[in-house]
């Protein structure tokens, strides 16, 4: 049923599906129609060319774990060597 797809795809019952992807930059793109009031987050970081920052953050936080973990094992590894001479 109808009420299905609205509960899922809650795109699906403002119409958007039967846009044209002109019609929908018309609508969504910077300086459309739709009000920044009734955007999602998503639709806002779209309109305006925002990067969601968590994916962002993340990302350098996991790289920065792995670079101490390296440098503390080759850091133990040299010392345990040293103290095997």
């Amino acid at each position: 049923g109808g009420w299905v797809s609205h509960l899922f795809f809650p795109t699906a019952a403002m119409g958007d599906d039967s846009m044209s992807a002109s019609q929908l930059r018309q609508r969504y793109g910077r300086g459309g129609t739709a009000n920044d009031s009734d955007l999602s987050a998503s639709q806002l970081r779209g309109r305006y060319g925002v990067q969601n920052a968590t994916h962002q953050q993340s990302g350098g936080s996991t790289t920065l774990i792995i670079i101490v973990v390296v440098v503390v094992a080759v850091a133990g590894a040299a010392f345990f060597f040293m103290q095997q001479k």
